[in-house]
């Protein structure tokens, strides 16, 4: 008997036996599928539930007898159903890796038939259940350290991931049932006419295998490598976009700077335009000259002496922006109460506090230009007012727009562009604001009208850090 004869006996057991073989298969399948799936937590109660649902629906086809194609599909159904119940998987999923596994189980039984006639010609063993002992354990052994293996000791990742490496899984599963046909077709040699038949299925077969084989590795390199692509090309964007947002972060923080210090050179050349007054020879004669000539063309009211808060820096600021508003016959009145030194020690820098007030003020100039409003006047209020130590700046200008309102600070924003307005203000304001939880509130309180304020810009250095509107 040559070992072919060998081979077609060991795959041709009895009926029992056949069913035995068949049922330690459908186990290392339902094993394989939890190794390849690296499936790490499982209820001992499942395995039990398992493999006695695989003996008994064994057992009760090899009773009923029904014709092998039958008792394949009821196979086939009974793990995939096992499989999705004892593990709570996708079902198309499930089905997929439950075909993969059962492919495998069945490449490694036939390996394990191979290994096995070493040890039945050695000791010339003719009792079946002896080979079938020597078959199951030779099975076990090659199935449990063959998954020991390292590179898939924790399983097969693409068959991980939830179907998202479709080419290779397509290759695999295609393998899986080629390996599924060929032993049916193996399992059937002895109830075949022509052995002819056999060979032509196997050469189809073959053929089949070898160009699913490489078209699907054809694909498969071609997506990894497009994914390649996609990635590298994905970092460098990213990278780009890094730049350009640092980019526009430094530009955004120059034109905060430059804002701030655009406000600051006005209120110096202001100075010592009123130095150079004073000491030139005609400072006096000059300034007669000018208020004669501001009666008579403008009657404009003549700037009133300011409340001091003893801190040169905002003294000047505030006293440049009184100008400001007599040049643009604007009313300006200032009240100061409280220790400004302590506001400037403990609540707000010199610095940051003089350009909310030039922002502010600026603002409230461009706001009243922009009105038809007869009455033109501000009103700064700073100090301890209400117990809190505040900004408040007053005007009768046009109102904000409730768009305006909900992009302050969020980006720079200016309806008035063409009047000096840089929308940079605000977010000056916000980030003092957010620096130390100062509270920005906005209160606009009528239409523009001859006998009152149209709105309020309160900052309150509260701890609150809130914004109303």
């Amino acid at each position: 008997m040559n070992n072919f004869d060998n081979l077609l006996i060991t795959l041709e057991l009895s009926n029992a036996i056949s069913n035995i073989k068949l049922f330690f298969t459908l186990i290392f399948a339902y094993y394989i599928f939890i190794k390849i799936v690296n499936i790490k937590e499982i209820k001992k109660i499942n395995v039990v539930v398992s493999i006695t649902i695989i003996f008994l629906v064994e057992f009760i086809l090899n009773i009923l007898n029904y014709d092998m194609y039958y008792n394949f599909i009821f196979q086939f159904i009974t793990l995939i159903l096992v499989d999705y119940f004892s593990f709570k998987k996708d079902i198309v999923y499930t089905m997929l890796n439950t075909i993969i596994s059962l492919g495998i189980s069945y490449v490694l039984f036939f390996l394990s038939v191979i290994i096995s006639c070493v040890p039945n010609v050695l000791f010339r063993i003719t009792n079946d259940y002896i080979n079938l002992i020597v078959l199951i354990v030779i099975n076990f052994a090659v199935t449990y350290f063959g998954l020991k293996i390292k590179r898939i000791k924790n399983g097969l990742i693409f068959l991980q991931e939830k179907l998202k490496n479709e080419y290779l899984n397509i290759l695999i599963f295609n393998l899986s049932v080629i390996v599924l046909c060929l032993y049916i077709i193996l399992s059937l040699v002895d109830s075949l006419e022509n052995y002819r038949d056999i060979v032509a299925m196997l050469i189809v077969l073959s053929i089949v295998m070898f160009i699913t084989i490489k078209k699907s590795l054809e694909i498969y390199y071609k997506q990894t490598l497009l994914v390649k692509e996609l990635d590298a090309t994905k970092i460098e964007l990213e990278d780009k976009k890094k730049e350009v947002e640092q980019l526009e972060k430094e530009i955004l923080d120059f034109s905060k700077e430059s804002h701030s210090l655009a406000h600051k050179q006005k209120a110096l050349e202001y100075k010592i335009n009123e130095l150079m007054k004073v000491n030139s020879e005609r400072g006096t004669e000059l300034k007669e000259e000018i208020g004669e000539l501001s009666k008579e063309l403008y009657k404009e009211q003549a700037a009133t002496e300011l409340s001091k808060t003893d801190i040169p820096e905002i003294d000047d600021m505030l006293k440049y922006m009184q100008a400001e508003c007599i040049k643009n016959k604007i009313d300006f009145d200032l009240q100061i109460s409280g220790n400004i030194f302590y506001m400037t020690n403990n609540l707000v820098t010199r610095k940051e506090l003089e350009i909310l007030i030039a922002d502010h003020i600026k603002d409230a100039i461009i706001a009243i230009n922009y009105s038809d409003n007869i009455n033109r006047s501000i009103l700064v209020r700073l100090g301890d007012i209400d117990g809190i130590y505040s900004l408040y700046i007053y005007d009768s200008g046009i109102e904000f727009e409730k768009e305006i309102l909900e992009m302050l600070g969020k980006k720079p924003i200016t309806t008035h562009s063409d009047s000096g307005g840089t929308g940079m203000g605000f977010m000056n304001t916000f980030d003092t604001l957010r620096k130390h939880n100062a509270s920005l509130i906005i209160d606009q309180y009528n239409k523009p009208n001859k006998d009152d304020y149209t709105k309020v810009i309160m900052i309150k250095f509260d701890g609150k850090n809130e914004f109303k509107y």
